[in-house]
């Protein structure tokens, strides 16, 4: 497949707003076919006499899984205008029953597999496919056979019946609503801007509420029976499988499969050309203030081969570069914007689009604009420099490098994703290692003079159109935008300077430390150490994924730590730690001086510890190291970079307050804690008045003397990572010990017979209601917060039926449970919904009938198994993860408790009965005992 379908790179093209390309004819063969790109041999691609495509391939991480997707080439794109939200309606009805599975049964069956609905079993409905996911944690015949089985009756035997519609379009007309926030109604006027009204709609997959409110069951299944046909369908089945046993039982299957209704023609947008309306303004409370610079082309609907795989590489390359330029001007004193970025992308089969994205500060829009402008205009007229390019083509080396040595353990579902990115890319699956080579060959001796045309090339459409955002009215409307841009066209250009490379001046931090103790615990494959200077180390080597070393070093106590008597500005402690970057090194410098390497640098804050952590490779471990000793010992805390995430904090307060999850997310733990000021979130008032001293001060302590715990994981030995530490970590003057069992002082907050009310600025028809109740802590019975989470699962899974299924009132309606890890007698579980203001009530009936029926009745073993088997099942398939051992072992090294979670977690789970699960609700779930919350409009607050 081409290179660039399977990059996982957004980072540098974050802004933009475009969506995957229509696929071609779907009665042409697989793209290898006709190109000279060589598809991945480990894929068996295959078609049946009906058309049907599909793609098959042996993988075994996680050992013993298998994922499958069946993908129809029909989505939004393919509606008529009477029709503008049905293709996302039938993904939900495909869900409703079938000829062989009755209503509400399909779930059910996939959780007696070991699937849990919506993370193992979904859909989604794009422009241009309607994609159906089933991620089963086991391959044996009955997970397989039943998968396709269920999948076989989705192509073709799905029942629409009016019952069911009754409801499920309620559902749908509730998920649109969790939409109607802002950022979408700006997305949707961006759209209308640059290709006009229809397309736009045909662009966003939900649709028009009216529609939906009255579609019928024969408007449904016309459009499900003239797109979801064979020769539209591709499936594809990745996992720890027999290709040829699954090929067979595929052709069994999907070969008597036949269209029910005549095919109809495509239907056919076209980008606006020159329209006259080169300026427009998006003015709502809340939203982001965006600007973006478009240029529009035809799509290029050339085949996928060598030659466009090279165009489009040093096209991303070009790309690359101006991202590497922006992101200069972020990081600088008085930065002009917030962030930047360029983009270029296809747009629906009939458009391709170049970006330039830009969030700027409130007030400063004309500022970013000109900057950006600038940035633009100079690269095009004079070029990008060869240093530049070189960078950048070193950063894509390290990368593709990674990739291919990782290829034989990358995970399926990120597997069988890439190969379903490529289908809709019609684009040839080519192998990591293929990839690695024709980079290579791309790049050898690559040019700033071809990487030049070719960014000139991406600026040559028509255009360009500029459309801005705000919360609040721009003064002067489009006429200063354009007056703006005129004027920065007019503005003379500085030249463009080479940077030299920064020798690397964080290689020695002094003698090597010495071992003091080491310790094994075979059972689990995990080495303990301790350096002279009180370091600690935990160690597991794992073949989980070649070439994957995950890095956490643990300092201080955490938010637990901190003072109880003020709010701390902890919003601004990640922004401004990392991106204030190093004394020797800006954040922009060691960027350039870490371009051939994999390397990272993340900070967060737990409650018993901060923690800075990374993803590495095994030749870069010892660099990587040297980096987060340097965030220990040479922090430089910029002013800049605070100043940065102050900005965008006020920025998004403002757009928080439109949406009532987003309220919810800011407030939830503070009010959970009883308004303990350690959990708190910053008011907007303490947001503008903090200072970064303030923000140092969080973790001066810590960072300059307190305790350091390093945990270390992937593809490394004990030795070389004992020797990466003892030279950086192990170095540095002593450390002391930590406190393992240190206590917490949380609070929940006391029963309430009516719900504490909070407010939102967004869409008078969405709000929100929880209900919790206090349990305890984690480690004081480690057995009770598992059968809490098991209830929560049953829990979870009646509402779902009930106010999903049933009433139609929700999304998705959930419960879950919380254990404290360091106070005995904190905890909670919880469910919460979006909801109606009108169905509160609901939602509270519901979640009374269904407690007490919990608290009254055992039940069923079946429903048990049904919760409980998913779970464990997930837990196994996390297990052959890098990521959970890194984070389990995480503290382990001074706190043994932590060992026996990873020991007892599944036995505990496999050991909940009915009995149990009973008596945690008759324990817990008490209505004298509940804590209640709603996120209401304000205007609907009594």
């Amino acid at each position: 497949m081409n290179l660039l379908s399977r990059w996982t790179l957004a980072a540098l093209l974050t802004l933009s707003f475009a969506v995957p390309a229509l696929a071609a004819d779907p009665s042409r063969p697989w793209p290898q076919a006709a190109s000279d790109l060589p598809a991945d041999p480990a894929v068996r691609f295959g078609t049946l006499p009906n058309g049907m495509r599909y793609a098959i391939r042996r993988n075994t991480t996680p050992k013993g899984a298998v994922s499958v997707r069946l993908r129809i080439d029909a989505g939004s794109l393919m509606e008529r205008d009477d029709e503008q939200g049905i293709a996302h309606l039938m993904e939900h009805m495909a869900f409703r029953g079938s000829k062989r599975v009755a209503d509400g049964d399909m779930v059910k069956t996939l959780q007696s597999l070991g699937l849990s609905f919506g993370a193992d079993t979904n859909a989604f409905t794009g422009g241009t496919q309607t994609v159906y996911s089933f991620d089963m944690p086991k391959n044996d015949d009955a997970s397989i056979d039943t998968s396709l089985m269920l999948m076989r009756e989705i192509a073709s035997e799905a029942n629409i019946t009016k019952e069911a519609m009754a409801t499920e379009r309620n559902v749908v007309l509730a998920e649109a609503h969790l939409g109607d926030v802002p950022s979408t109604h700006l997305r949707k006027a961006d759209f209308q801007f640059l290709y006009g009204d229809r397309p736009a709609s045909a662009l966003l997959p939900i649709g028009l509420e009216k529609i939906v409110a009255n579609a019928t069951p024969e408007l449904v299944r016309g459009f499900y029976e003239a797109w979801y046909r064979p020769e539209r369908a591709t499936l594809i089945v990745v996992g720890d499988i027999d290709p040829a046993a699954v090929e067979a039982q595929i052709k069994a299957k999907f070969s008597d499969w036949k269209a029910a209704a005549p095919p109809r023609p495509v239907p056919a947008y076209h980008a606006r050309a020159n329209h006259s309306d080169r300026a427009k303004i998006f003015v709502e409370p809340g939203a982001q203030a965006f600007i973006a610079f478009d240029w529009l082309k035809p799509f290029d609907d050339t085949p996928d081969s060598k030659a466009q795989e090279r165009r489009e590489v040093i096209r991303y390359i070009a790309l690359g570069v101006i991202n590497q330029r922006l992101a200069a001007l972020a990081h600088g004193a008085n930065p002009p914007f917030l962030a930047a970025s360029a983009s270029h992308d296809n747009v629906g089969n009939f458009a391709e689009q170049t970006e330039l994205g830009i969030s700027y500060r409130a007030g400063e829009n004309l500022e970013g604009l000109k900057a950006v402008e600038r940035v633009w205009r100079d690269a095009v007229k004079n070029g990008v420099r060869q240093d530049e390019v070189d960078r950048y083509v070193s950063e894509l080396r390290a990368f593709f490098q990674s990739r291919a040595d990782s290829a034989d353990s990358t995970p399926t579902p990120n597997v069988i994703n890439d190969i379903l990115r490529s289908v809709d890319d019609q684009t040839v699956y080519t192998s990591s290692h293929y990839d690695l080579e024709s980079y290579e060959d791309i790049v050898k001796s690559l040019t700033a003079a071809e990487v030049s045309d070719l960014l000139r090339d991406s600026f040559s459409g028509d255009g360009p159109y500029l459309f801005v955002s705000s919360a609040d009215a721009l003064p002067g409307g489009e006429k200063a935008l354009t007056d703006a841009l005129a004027q920065a066209d007019a503005t003379p250009l500085a030249a463009s300077t080479s940077q030299a490379l920064i020798p690397w001046p964080y290689g020695a931090f002094g003698t090597p430390a010495k071992v003091e103790s080491r310790r094994e615990v075979a059972d689990l494959g995990v080495t303990f150490v301790k350096f002279a200077n009180g370091v600690t180390l935990t160690v597991k080597p794992t073949k989980l994924r070649a070439g994957q070393v995950l890095v956490h070093v643990d300092f201080g106590s955490g938010r637990l730590s901190l003072p109880t008597d003020r709010t701390v500005p902890s919003w601004a402690l990640s922004g401004s730690f990392i991106q204030g970057g190093l004394k020797k090194l800006s954040i922009d410098d060691l960027q350039r001086a870490m371009a051939d390497r994999i390397w990272g640098a993340s900070f967060a804050m737990a409650d018993d510890s901060f923690l800075l952590s990374a993803s590495t490779r095994p030749a870069d471990l010892d660099r990587e190291l040297q980096v987060l000793t340097a965030y220990i010992t040479d922090a430089a805390w910029r002013p800049e970079a605070f100043e940065q995430n102050q900005v965008a904090a006020v920025a998004g307060y403002a757009q928080n307050e439109a949406a009532p999850a987003s309220v919810l997310a800011r407030e939830f733990s503070g009010l959970v804690h009883s308004g303990d000021k350690r959990f708190l979130a910053a008011t907007l008032a303490e947001i503008k008045g903090a200072a970064l001293d303030d923000v140092k001060a969080i973790i001066a302590k810590p960072l300059a003397g307190g305790p350091l715990d390093v945990t270390i994981v992937g593809d490394i030995t004990v030795d070389q990572a004992i020797a990466a530490v003892a030279g950086t970590l192990g170095a540095l003057p002593e450390r002391p010990a930590a406190d393992p069992l240190a206590k917490g002082h949380e609070r929940f907050p006391a029963p309430v017979s009516d719900p504490v009310t909070l407010t939102h600025s967004g869409a008078p028809n969405q709000a929100i209601t929880l209900i919790a109740w206090p349990t305890n802590g984690f480690y004081i019975d480690m057995q009770a917060p598992r059968t809490l989470r098991v209830l929560s699962e049953i829990f979870s899974t009646r509402l779902i039926d009930q106010l999903r299924t049933r009433e139609g009132i929700t999304y998705s309606p959930n419960a879950s449970t919380y254990a404290s890890l360091n106070t005995d007698d904190y905890g909670f579980i919880y469910a919460v919904a979006q909801i109606p203001p009108d169905k509160i009530p609901n939602f509270y009936a519901a979640i009374a009938a269904t407690a007490a029926d919990l608290r009254d009745h055992p039940v069923s073993q079946l429903e048990l198994d049904r919760a409980r088997g998913p779970r464990i099942q997930d837990i196994q398939r996390q297990q052959q993860s890098n990521e959970y051992w890194v984070s389990l072992l995480d503290g382990a090294g001074v706190d043994p408790r932590k060992l026996d979670v990873i020991r007892t977690t599944i036995p505990d789970e496999e050991k909940i009965t009915v009995a149990d699960v009973q008596k945690a609700a008759d324990l817990w779930l008490k209505d004298a005992k509940s804590w209640k919350l709603v996120v209401v409009p304000a205007a609907a607050k009594p």
